[in-house]
């Protein structure tokens, strides 16, 4: 079972969930999958096995609450650009959009790899569909506004880059930001001129 038990009301109980997620990502950042079991992570969390057992039901719905919450801050980061005024020039926009996905998978880069992993080890998640959509869609606007030709396939083709590279660089253990942005958004660019 993937779906969390319950969600927390309370600021407490919120707080206790952080602590739990907190917790499987400082052992999966640090020990990769194999690490993350629930008494692992009751333990570094500092909570009993039956708190944690009240929200996740196993191993596997934590490691989903990880990649939702993941999810989650990338979403809010594109949210972010979008909305700006770099997003009323296209390079700026593509640059932000680059720079803030390089930097949210090389934060933890370990976690990423291990989440990577995971995301085959766990059943197809319908929100994993939702989110790739909705930030399709936020891109898809902007460049529409932008007058660029075929904005929504222009915005998938852009994260599949995004992704493929980023994705790339993670399991070949790579630590250079710069270097990963730079190679990044060359191929966007390249990407966005040979479409032009």
């Amino acid at each position: 079972m993937i779906e969390p038990r319950k969600h927390p009301r309370q600021d407490r109980s919120r707080a206790k969930v952080h602590g739990i997620l907190a917790a499987a990502a400082d052992l999966c950042s640090g020990r990769g999958l194999e690490a993350l079991t629930t008494n692992a992570v009751a333990a570094r969390a500092g909570v009993s096995i039956g708190s944690l057992y009240q929200y996740f039901p196993g191993k596997h719905a934590l490691l989903a609450a990880l990649i939702r919450a993941e999810r989650a801050n990338l979403l809010e980061a594109v949210e972010r650009i979008v909305s700006s005024d770099a997003a009323n020039d296209l390079t700026r926009l593509v640059d932000e959009l680059i720079e803030a996905t390089v930097a949210h998978y090389l934060a933890r880069p370990a976690l990423s790899r291990t989440l990577n992993l995971a995301r085959t080890q766990l059943p197809p998640d319908p929100e994993a569909a939702e989110f790739s959509a909705r930030i399709t869609v936020l891109i898809a606007a902007r460049l529409d506004e932008l007058k660029i030709s075929r904005p929504e396939t222009t915005a998938q083709d852009i994260l599949a880059i995004l992704r493929g590279m980023i994705d790339a660089a993670t399991e070949a253990q790579e630590a250079d930001r710069g270097a990963l942005t730079d190679r990044t958004r060359r191929a966007v660019f390249g990407y966005l001129h040979a479409a032009a």
